[in-house]
């Protein structure tokens, strides 16, 4: 009985380290030390990385909720476009030229890979699944790690949900992988806007949630803890966009010249990630106060088209009114007047 009562007491301590933990995790993350996230996690895009040299996602997964999959080929040649099926054979789907872009209606959990009509050892490849590899995807929810990322300060929109008619059907899953609970929003421009989770805005630890968006849409997931309307930290931003067959040959070559040049290219497809994240949220502030303007412009004119309305109506009927003033007056002379003659002292 004694060893029972110890196992109870180390189950009861344990349990208790348990619901802490747990506690400090919905609390939010503010208290606690995160490791940086990979830059490509917080919305900025990576150099391209050397060919990968074999197959690792193995065979798809059936069953997975319908997906959309957009893919561009940035190569300067020609890319063929394989669906792995549930056996891992490749099926060709498609032959993207360089600067193709294809959408695929596909499912979470289907393997999708492009090759090179070249072998890997020169040559043209004897089959499509015999060409080099240049890229492999798998389509999986995106995940929220426990890393951070440099917070990009935005206020609350401050606004209800969007509920509007939405003109493309592009679904995204997101899945919290981390021990901490999170909240979604789409950042709107220079605001974000909180995601309804059921009944809340919360997702919590380990779950997932699905959301039908729309391409170019970029949302960010935060850790609990705003504050006077300041968000808490940033653990993970994506914006809907394509799945790019990179030059890999090419990186690949700059790579064994030197990790000086790789670094070099790095940094700036960096700083050029920065700037364009700048210029085009600059450009649609600038559009947003351009359709204010219009918008004023066109109240104004409305104002003024009723206004001349108004003027030209009153003018119309001072001018009805003196003419029948005028003929009262010729009709009253030619009653009083002798023939012949006039009305005198009557002018």
């Amino acid at each position: 009985s004694s060893a029972s009562a110890g196992l109870s007491l180390v189950e009861e301590r344990m349990r208790s380290s348990v619901l802490a933990a747990l506690f400090a995790a919905a609390a939010g993350v503010s208290a606690l030390q995160l490791d940086a996230c990979p830059a490509d996690r917080c919305g900025s895009p990576t150099a391209a990385n050397a060919c990968p040299l074999a197959p690792v996602l193995g065979a798809s997964e059936s069953g997975g909720s319908p997906e959309k999959l957009f893919v561009a080929n940035e190569s300067p040649r020609p890319a063929r476009l394989l669906r792995v099926d549930e056996t891992g054979a490749e099926q060709e789907h498609a032959l993207l030229p360089p600067a193709g872009r294809l959408t695929l209606n596909t499912a979470q959990g289907v393997v999708w890979r492009a090759r090179s009509l070249q072998a890997a050892t020169g040559g043209l490849a004897a089959s499509p699944t015999e060409g080099k590899l240049l890229m492999e995807h798998k389509v999986s929810p995106i995940r929220i790690e426990g890393c951070e990322c440099p917070l990009r300060k935005a206020p609350a929109c401050n606004r209800p949900p969007f509920r509007g008619y939405r003109t493309s059907w592009d679904p995204v899953v997101f899945e919290n992988s981390s021990p901490h609970a999170l909240e979604l929003t789409w950042l709107d421009t220079d605001c974000e806007e909180a995601l309804e989770i059921g009944a809340s805005t919360v997702l919590p630890p380990f779950a997932s949630v699905r959301f039908i968006a729309t391409y170019g849409h970029t949302f960010r997931a935060h850790a609990l803890g705003r504050s006077e309307g300041a968000p808490g930290a940033l653990l993970r931003q994506h914006t809907i966009g394509d799945l790019l067959i990179p030059d890999c040959e090419e990186a690949a070559q700059a790579k064994a010249q030197g990790t000086g040049a790789v670094k070099e290219a790095e940094a700036l497809v960096q700083v050029n990630a920065e700037a364009s994240y700048a210029a085009s949220t600059e450009l649609l502030a600038a559009n947003n106060a351009l359709r204010l303007r219009l918008e004023v412009v066109r109240s104004s004119l409305r104002t003024a088209k009723n206004a001349t309305h108004t003027a030209a109506i009153v003018a119309s009927s001072s001018v009805s009114k003196a003419a029948s003033v005028s003929a009262a007056s010729d009709m009253l002379v030619a009653l009083l007047a002798p023939a012949g003659g006039s009305v005198p002292g009557l002018w």
